[in-house]
């Protein structure tokens, strides 16, 4: 992974840069303008969201059409000749699916993990969207964890650590990923962008999945029940003490758990994922569904350090 260091990792002021000028220094000249890939504006999207996400507990952001879908239509064809999935084993999570063979991984964490052979080739053709990715993460990060980033203190260092494409068939063990943390909770947040439905290998009537699953799932957040105590004694001591449980009922207590919260995304959207929150790619049941998965390392750094990096 060396030699692409120079597309890893990215600070603040590089993506500043990036989005005011039609290339990176780290992107090839013939790379499209950021303008091309990356929405008008959403970088003030992201902040408006976030606070309102914040709001309401959720350390996760789902924005549609982040990305230009006519951007990913242009990458497809080449996409589908280079997709080469390998076969990974896992520790089987919540599906018990312990050999993962629908991913196509363009880079891989040190020690070759998941696989020893990413596919260079696919990370040349995604590199340019990769780039505007480690931009777009930094903002919801940095919005995200404001509380811990102080400004003109702060800054942070943000690393691709994984990235790989996920192909979605209505197989067993390959029509989705169930519910998960991330990299086992070891990374520190991640991106997954939406690709376009296949029209290219076959009609789109005959790939689409719409109307058949899909779509992401998260829990996040916080939602109130109500359980019943079950012990008569513990009301007794409630009517003692003058306790009034939730509701004004005797007999009943506070209870919180993650809201359920579904998104029929398409192609372009873009889910940021805060580390080790619980989500699932949902199950379909006809067609394929096409996903862009990264995974971040984050660095925090002291602003006058930024020049040494």
């Amino acid at each position: 992974m060396s030699k692409n260091d120079e597309n890893v990792s990215i600070t603040t002021k590089d993506y500043e840069a990036s989005i005011h000028t039609s290339s990176s220094p780290s992107i090839s000249p013939l790379s499209p303008p950021s303008s091309e890939i990356v929405r008008k504006d959403v970088k003030k999207e992201i902040i408006r969201q976030v606070i309102r996400q914040k709001l309401s507990k959720m350390r996760h952001l789902v924005l549609p059409e982040v990305i230009s879908p006519d951007y990913l239509d242009s990458l497809f064809p080449k996409l589908l000749e280079l997709f080469d999935p390998q076969t990974v084993e896992y520790n089987g999570g919540i599906a018990k699916v312990k050999q993962w063979k629908i991913s196509c991984y363009l880079e891989v964490m040190e020690g070759g993990i998941p696989c020893t052979n990413p596919n260079m080739p696919l990370l040349n053709l995604f590199t340019p969207l990769l780039h505007q990715c480690n931009g777009l993460f930094t903002s919801w990060y940095k919005q995200q964890h404001s509380y811990e980033i102080r400004p003109n203190v702060h800054d942070i260092k943000v690393k691709r650590i994984m990235t790989f494409i996920t192909r979605y068939r209505p197989n067993p063990g390959e029509n989705a990923l169930l519910k998960h943390v991330d990299g086992a909770g070891k990374v520190d947040g991640s991106v997954v962008v939406a690709l376009p439905v296949d029209r290219w290998s076959d009609t789109e009537e005959a790939n689409s999945f719409v109307g058949h699953g899909g779509g992401l799932t998260f829990w996040d957040g916080k939602e109130s029940v109500v359980e019943e105590e079950e012990k008569e004694g513990k009301i007794e001591e409630e009517k003692k003490e003058g306790d009034i449980p939730f509701g004004g009922k005797l007999g009943c207590r506070r209870q919180y758990r993650p809201k359920e919260i579904q998104y029929d995304t398409r192609s372009g959207d873009v889910a940021f994922i805060d580390r080790a929150v619980w989500h699932q790619a949902n199950p379909i049941s006809k067609g394929t569904r096409w996903a862009l998965v990264i995974f971040y390392d984050v660095t925090k750094v002291l602003v006058d350090q930024k020049e040494g990096i």
